[in-house]
């Protein structure tokens, strides 16, 4: 079932019988609501039961295999908080929701005390753009900005140009209802075009709220220039890389942006930052590695726990505790991790009709997906029905 099919079999489910009661339903309406029921959708299934896993049937497995995902990356270390016991940290990626499992890759001497040296890596030499989402990419809550170009200079543009964006992508999307859909579409990798990557409000050490942060590759956008005082080998030209946008309003008047370097509005074209990626730990020398279980822990008994000889951190069963976006690993002086493999369930991309992005849930949920919007609309109608239609979705559970 595509989003065109759950958007008629929604109007089909909600309308009486020649009611015309469904015509009042606009798109955007009927897109919240099945977002809405998705997500219900998704934490029903996630509800334990008996202290067993959501995975205690074939049905359940098969309702949340699709965003079922796998993530192994190296730990950066956090810091030291007594003579024999240190923390690590893993991040989750940036599609996280839920989280299955986790597990460490554990090195270890013979139970001997490991000797190690905390790498910092090189200084990373970066070329980014930071776009404010608000006076830039809406042009200050008026209108959407739907074609963004990367400029060496704005009155030549056969000096260096490069659209940083997809316009298609952005192109059908309607300012005011479709902003986080806008949003949505800005941050999918997928609509970035070659020689930009971007990050929302973090990367690395630049950390700027509200903000899109576009990293620029000067070996594919060789033009590409951050210095005033420095003339461009490439356009010729020493102004300072900008960022040039297009904008249209709902009655159809189109407008064109500059971004420019103002205090105000703190969107920066074009800047050169030297950054030294987290400092980790690395053995000096190690007897074997291998990958073992780690063990949750709450905050409030981590540290009775530490100190408990019979339930202190181990190789077999490192403790963990997650805080904001990452997962806290801990160890002793005898075993180090060098990097931590999660199965987690990540976010769905969001239902929307216009960008024609259909349910990512498997195709036999899809009609549940859709009863369950039936009912919140109902509901929302004060209907009759909606008891009646409680009844028919709990049969599908």
């Amino acid at each position: 079932m595509n989003i065109q099919d759950m958007h008629i079999a929604i109007k089909q489910g909600v309308d009486k019988i020649n009611s015309l009661q469904a015509d009042l339903l606009l798109s955007e309406e009927i897109d919240i609501e099945l977002n809405k029921a998705q997500t219900r959708f998704i934490n029903n299934r996630l509800i334990i039961r008996g202290g067993q896993g959501f995975e205690v049937s074939q049905k359940r497995i098969d309702d949340l295999r699709s965003l079922l995902r796998e993530y192994e990356e190296g730990v950066t270390f956090k810091e030291q908080i007594s003579p024999t016991i240190f923390v690590d940290s893993f991040e989750f990626p940036s599609d996280y929701l839920y989280l299955i499992n986790q597990r460490s890759y554990v090195q270890q001497n013979n139970c001997e005390p490991i000797a190690f040296t905390i790498k910092n890596p090189a200084p990373v030499d970066v070329n980014y753009f930071l776009i404010n989402f608000d006076t830039f990419a809406l042009n200050n809550n008026s209108q959407l900005t739907s074609s963004i170009i990367a400029v060496a200079d704005p009155s030549d543009l056969g000096l260096g140009a490069a659209f940083v964006w997809n316009t298609a992508s952005l192109s059908s999307l309607i300012f005011p209802q479709d902003v986080e859909d806008y949003k949505k579409a800005l941050l999918d990798p997928a609509n970035v075009e070659p020689g930009f990557q971007v990050y929302w409000e973090k990367y690395l050490d630049i950390e700027k709220p509200n903000h899109i942060i576009v990293k620029v590759d000067d070996s594919v956008h060789s033009w590409f220039n951050w210095d005033a005082s420095i003339t461009n080998t490439t356009s010729g030209t020493n102004l300072v890389t900008q960022i040039v946008g297009v904008g249209t309003t709902t009655s159809g008047t189109t407008t064109t942006l500059n971004a420019v370097d103002d205090a105000a509005n703190q969107t920066s074209p074009g800047r050169y930052l030297s950054l030294s990626a987290k400092a980790y730990r690395e053995a000096s020398a190690f007897s074997s590695a291998e990958w073992a279980a780690n063990k949750f822990v709450q905050h409030d008994d981590i540290f009775t726990l530490l100190n408990d000889p019979f339930n202190k951190t181990k190789p077999s069963g490192p403790l963990t505790t997650i805080r904001n976006n990452e997962i806290d690993i801990y160890t002793s002086d005898i075993f180090i991790i060098e990097k931590v493999k999660i199965t987690y369930l990540r976010k769905p991309q969001r239902i929307s009709l216009s960008l024609g992005q259909s349910c990512e849930l498997p195709e036999h949920n899809h009609q549940e997906v859709v009863d369950m919007t039936v009912s919140s609309i109902l509901e929302a109608f004060q209907d009759t029905r909606y008891q009646t239609n409680q009844i028919e979705e709990a049969k599908n559970k």
